[in-house]
């Protein structure tokens, strides 16, 4: 992976670039936070958070689906 990304102007690459990278674009395409953390292997929310550089953003709060 070090070869190639050279080639192509890279200087520093790697296989764990690729991996935040795929939790981004999971997150960026509408992928839940729950699931990038399980995709990562993380224990905790947070730690996925702080990977993927970002708080969670919550469009709709899920206790406004109850219908009180």
């Amino acid at each position: 992976m070090n070869r190639s990304s050279k080639q192509i102007g890279i200087e520093r690459f790697g296989a764990h670039d690729l991996r935040r990278t795929c939790a981004k674009l999971c997150r960026k395409s509408g992928g839940d936070l729950e699931q990038i953390k399980f995709l990562l292997g993380h224990s905790s929310i947070q730690t996925t958070e702080r990977y993927l550089g970002s708080d969670q953003e919550i469009v709709v709060v899920v206790n406004d689906n109850l219908g009180l």
